[in-house]
């Protein structure tokens, strides 16, 4: 009897940890505006697809001193597994788990990136890649 109940004291706070990491997986949109997650959804493979092609399109590293945030919208996708990024003009060279796209809500400026490296490094670049597909998939109306 008490075998069981300390197995089963020992498997609960796997689970809880279990679905944590399930949690940390989601697409998140945020409002800068709002300074709010505004939506959540499922990392589905047509998120990592766009993912992948927006990497593809990387262009640069951003040559802004400090690119803006304010009256934007944010996608941040993890990236399952991370992606190599290469890049040999910015000299970038890097496993890519998680992207950030920054989206102006308006103004002339272009949709950029923040990247976070499996080496907890932060890259910033610039792409070449529309967002329309993206922003189909977190339902934003243009």
């Amino acid at each position: 009897m008490w075998l069981i109940l300390c197995l089963a004291l020992l498997a609960s706070p796997l689970q809880t940890g279990a679905v944590k990491a399930e949690a940390a997986e989601q697409v998140e949109l945020f409002d800068t505006d709002e300074e709010r997650v505004v939506n959540t959804f499922d990392n589905t493979e047509a998120f990592q697809t766009e993912a992948q092609v927006l990497l593809n399109s990387v262009s640069g590293r951003v040559q802004e001193l400090n690119p803006p945030l304010s009256h934007a919208l944010i996608v941040k996708i993890p990236l399952v597994p991370p992606r190599q990024l290469v890049h040999r003009p910015a000299k970038i060279d890097a496993a890519i788990a998680e992207m950030f796209v920054v989206m102006p809500k308006a103004g002339s400026r272009r949709p950029w990136m923040i990247l976070h490296t499996k080496q907890y490094e932060t890259l910033v670049v610039e792409f070449a890649g529309e967002v329309d597909g993206l922003k189909k998939l977190v339902r934003l109306q243009d």
